[in-house]
């Protein structure tokens, strides 16, 4: 049969739409096969198009060298009466302490593990050690060779957690949550990282922050001291309405707010400001640098 002009051309664009199509489908699944790593939609269009700022190579290794889901490294249990007080060392990486219901003292810790690596051999060495009436966690080396992403989780049952002594923590980059824990006194130094305490603080409380960020949620204040300064972080405080204190208050060039300020106090550098409330009975102290802190009522 005889195809008009017309028909030939037709015939054409056909054929040249699936040898389109074909080559389409073909240069797909060649870059699925040869590229290694998590892909969605962009990494394809990248693929396809050349362009790599949509894809990163470095990532993509990382995550090839170590397990996609973190894996517990090591679990060392104490009795519920061998300690009264926390020390932390906290370099890097991450540390939760809080209250489970029941059961013995666990530290826990876990991490994404290098490829050829057994778990145990990835484990902190000395991590946690009971010394007289302390129970010292030292967090160091959190990301090398062996293991990433390392967590350390601190579970004290009710018993132990409404009856802390004190707690004690040096923290530099890592992170620090402590939740719904009671104590007579809390003492914190923070560089660079994070702390994030929820609880009771019956005594004292004294904090120093450079330029991380600190936040307290105090189900009851301390009933003698508080003394926090920041330098250039970020300070939160909430503590009851009830809670009786006579405060000063020393402002650089940073901002501090807070519900207990009299209504003439404007925000501005001041060398020395007091306020108080309710029955006045503790002494609370807060500096603050180009920093920022807030002093609320819950």
């Amino acid at each position: 049969m005889k195809l008009s002009h017309e028909s030939k051309r037709r015939l054409g664009v056909g054929i040249g739409a699936f040898v389109l199509i074909i080559g389409l489908v073909f240069g797909t699944s060649w870059t699925l096969i040869h590229f290694d790593g998590p892909w969605d939609f962009d990494d394809v269009v990248s693929g396809l198009s050349g362009m790599g700022d949509a894809f990163d190579e470095d990532d993509s290794l990382n995550s090839g060298n170590y397990s996609a889901r973190p894996q517990q490294l090591s679990k060392e249990t104490f009795d519920a009466d061998a300690f009264t007080s926390l020390d932390l060392d906290v370099t890097s990486g991450t540390v939760e302490i809080k209250c489970v219901s029941d059961g013995p003292v666990r530290v826990i810790e876990s991490g994404r593990v290098a490829k050829g690596v057994a778990a145990y051999d990835a484990a902190t060495q000395n991590l946690a050690e009971v010394k007289g009436s302390t129970l010292k966690l030292r967090q160091f080396d959190c990301d090398d060779e062996r293991a990433i992403d390392r967590t350390v989780t601190v579970e004290l049952p009710r018993e132990v957690a409404d009856n802390m002594v004190g707690i004690t923590a040096n923290v530099e980059s890592g992170d620090l949550t402590v939740t719904d824990i009671a104590c007579h006194d809390l003492n914190l130094t923070l560089d660079s990282g994070d702390v994030e305490f929820a609880g009771t603080v019956t005594d004292a409380l004294n904090a120093k922050v450079g330029s991380g960020d600190a936040t307290f949620e105090l189900y009851q204040a301390p009933a003698k001291s508080m003394d926090v300064s920041v330098d250039s972080g970020d300070v939160e405080i909430t503590v009851p309405n009830s809670t009786g204190f006579k405060a000063s208050l020393t402002v650089g060039s940073g901002d501090f707010e807070s519900d207990f300020l009299p209504l003439g106090y404007d925000g501005e550098t001041i060398l020395n400001l007091e306020f108080d409330n309710g029955d006045k009975s503790a002494t609370y102290r807060f500096k603050v640098g180009s920093g920022d802190m807030s002093f609320d009522s819950e």
